[in-house]
């Protein structure tokens, strides 16, 4: 009796198996990391904006996007304090989102996504930049894709890099073309 095996009825529920647990663990981490970076989309300039802690780049995109145009020209459509006669109401920062790129020698291993912001630096450089999106995304690319992950990382850097893509730019698309560079987005993984 002693060498006999228990008899489970065949009504009874299935142990969970160990194999089952990780793919759990990995289901919810991707649900919670999803709905995070959603809210954080969506929900972060909304709650931003309410505050009244509004960046250049969500009033830029505001105004592009039809957005509250009157307050940033000043009641009855005449420019805001400071600002010109006829200056362009157009939105001066070009931004480019999600761009992945895999640092040198890391084999894959590890990835750079990045937003830039390119603040213009001439009124027809906002066309020039729109219209060749692609061909401004590469020099990004191109630029940062030479740097390893220890350069990446290191904060210090940052300055170094913006003062290369702005000369790859200006190189490209002519001479001031690009006021500033902003990294609203520089994650490292």
């Amino acid at each position: 009796m002693a060498n006999e095996t228990p008899q489970v009825p065949e009504d009874a529920p299935a142990a969970p198996t160990k194999a089952k647990l990780p793919l759990l663990i990995g289901m919810i981490a991707v649900g919670l990391a999803v709905g995070g970076a959603t809210g954080a989309v969506l929900l972060g300039p909304m709650v931003a904006k309410k505050m009244g802690k509004v960046s250049p780049i969500v009033a830029a995109a505001d105004s592009a996007h039809g957005g509250d145009a009157a307050a940033a020209a000043g009641e009855h459509g005449t420019p805001a304090e400071g600002g010109k006669e006829g200056a362009a109401t157009e939105a001066s920062i070009h931004v480019l989102d999600n761009m992945v790129l895999n640092p040198a020698g890391s084999g894959g291993a590890r990835y750079l996504l990045l937003t830039v912001a390119i603040e213009v630096g001439t009124p027809t450089a906002i066309e020039s930049f729109k219209a060749r999106d692609a061909e401004l995304r590469d020099i990004v690319l191109s630029t940062l894709g030479t740097k390893a992950v220890e350069q990446l990382t290191d904060m210090a850097t940052r300055e170094q890099f913006k003062t290369e893509i702005i000369k790859a730019v200006d190189e490209r698309f002519g001479k001031k073309s690009v006021k500033r560079i902003y990294f609203p987005q520089f994650v490292v993984q």
